[in-house]
């Protein structure tokens, strides 16, 4: 079979790494905490800078935080927007909701107040858990729907018990604002594929610790966190825009990856993030930069003399994570990688996103479409998800050339 059939796209595969992998059949929390906790329940989950929360820990709060959230709702399914700064305390929340069968959506608390409100009018939360400066933001843009602080939630009298019942873990769990707007759902099973497929191709062990920079809504952020804690290992948990506190805290645990998206790579050109980037020298052992557009080799080599370190180039969305990546053992400066692990890649035609009937090798180029098990399960209506699955394949909107190895390198964007 050729290199450019639906699987064997890639002409180089890394040595020991699972071209495929069945996903588990259980719930992200149970995935990612709950079994973690059990083999190895005092090392270190999550770290902060407030200090270390380890699985036992992390499963405990998980499990307050349920019950509290079910006695907000009344015991039922509800849907609930969360914007939390602090990482620790957020994905408390995120495992403690997700365990309560919430549909959640992380918001950005960043953005402009009509945009966060476009966002809420799309998703209509039943509940809002927020830190005290987000209060008013959200209750501003909120009509009808509950809204308590981390505190309040906290002493909030628990539900008696969990969810009964069995759980449909392909149903839409966690929502993400997709480029260009709307709203992809995500389910406990596209979100677990997602921590098997990257913790599977890069690889991680349960003795690493991955740093995570950037904020859970993001899907450099979420996949900086998920793979690692499926493996039982540790998540440093960091803000970019805070680099002296995240230098102390690289060079105290020494995490061996973290993944940026390509705006925040260049943060690391400035004079303010000297001390981080020395950190990044000392310990890391790649920095993987998500990137949605053409990348020079000039930017590659860039990255690799300030850092002393490879700049594996990968390229991902929020309705789909990562698709295609550098391999920390092969890659090249300009070409956005291979496809991931459980991740088929197939050319669709730029004009209208359908599936073309010939492969990769016997074309000039085409618009990047992908089957796997983590893209979304769900969109915000019907309209959309007709207007990005063509054919069964998911259009990304990028058009790509692939070479003799099977690296492919992006191009251009095709226009909305």
């Amino acid at each position: 079979m050729s290199k450019g059939a639906v699987g064997l796209t890639a002409g180089y595969w890394p040595e020991d790494v699972y071209r495929y992998l069945a996903v588990p059949g259980i719930s992200l929390d149970d995935g990612l905490v709950a079994r973690p906790g059990k083999r190895t329940p005092d090392r270190p989950a999550l770290i902060g800078h407030q200090g270390p929360l380890s699985y036992k820990q992390l499963i405990a709060d998980m499990d307050l935080i349920m019950k509290a959230v079910l006695a907000c709702l009344e015991g039922k399914s509800g849907r609930v927007v969360v914007a939390i700064a602090d990482p620790l305390d957020l994905m408390k929340v995120v495992f403690g909701a997700l365990k309560a069968r919430a549909v959640l959506f992380l918001m950005n608390h960043a953005l402009p107040p009509e945009a966060i409100a476009a966002q809420l009018q799309q998703f209509q939360p039943d509940l809002a858990i927020v830190d005290d400066a987000f209060r008013r933001l959200v209750q501003t843009s909120l009509e009808g729907a509950r809204t308590v602080s981390l505190s309040e939630l906290r002493e909030t009298k628990p539900a008696a018990a969990a969810p009964r019942g069995r759980q449909d873990l392909g149903a839409g769990a966690l929502a993400l604002a997709m480029d260009g707007g709307g709203l992809a759902y995500h389910s406990h099973r596209s979100l677990l594929a997602g921590a098997v497929s990257w913790s599977t191709f890069v690889p991680l062990k349960t003795e690493d610790l991955v740093l995570a920079a950037q904020p859970l809504y993001t899907w450099e952020g979420l996949y900086s966190l998920l793979p690692i804690l499926f493996r039982g290992g540790t998540c440093l948990a960091a803000d970019l825009q805070d680099p002296e506190k995240l230098a102390s805290l690289v060079r105290e645990h020494h995490p061996i990856y973290t993944m940026l998206s390509r705006p925040e790579a260049r943060l690391l050109y400035q004079s303010t993030h000297r001390s981080a980037v020395q950190a990044f020298k000392e310990s890391l052992q790649g920095l993987f930069v998500s990137t949605t557009g053409p990348f020079t080799a000039l930017g590659g080599l860039r990255l690799k003399n300030l850092l002393g370190k490879p700049a594996l180039l990968a390229f991902g969305s929020a309705e789909a994570g990562p698709i295609f990546s550098s391999h920390p053992t092969w890659f090249l400066d300009t070409a956005v990688g291979i496809p991931v692990t459980n991740v088929d890649v197939w050319p669709l035609n730029p004009a209208n996103g359908n599936p073309l009937e010939v492969p990769w090798e016997t074309i000039e180029y085409g618009e990047v479409g992908v089957k796997s098990p983590m893209t979304a399960a769900d969109y915000h209506s019907p309209e959309e998800k007709e207007k990005r699955v063509k054919g069964g394949w998911l259009r990304t909107k990028i058009v790509t050339t692939m070479d003799p190895n099977g690296l492919f390198y992006i191009q251009s964007k095709v226009p909305d």
